[in-house]
């Protein structure tokens, strides 16, 4: 059994590292995407609480005037436990 887990990567403004939280569901990391998609375009500020799926522990508590980017892939848990690539690729 294949169990994937969909990651969404927020990076920041004048910092290298980027943020990542986890969803089990696609469907909730896509809402997640369009909801910091939409606090990007905002012309207010908002502060963002947002947690992960995997580790309800792991609490992030960012400005979104601060987001550069956003993105999303997934990971999965198999055997293998391969990450489809980030970003875009020319390969498939």
């Amino acid at each position: 059994m294949t169990d994937s887990v969909f990651t969404v990567e927020i990076s920041l403004k004048r910092n290298p590292l980027p943020l990542t939280v986890q969803r089990r569901q696609q469907a909730d990391a896509e809402a997640l995407l369009q909801t910091l998609g939409g606090a990007m375009t905002s012309q207010r500020s908002q502060l963002l609480h947002l947690n992960c799926d995997t580790s309800s522990e792991r609490k992030i508590l960012l400005l979104s005037d601060e987001i550069a980017s956003v993105q999303m892939y997934e990971r999965s848990s198999g055997s293998s436990g391969r990450a489809r690539r980030p970003g875009f690729s020319q390969d498939a």
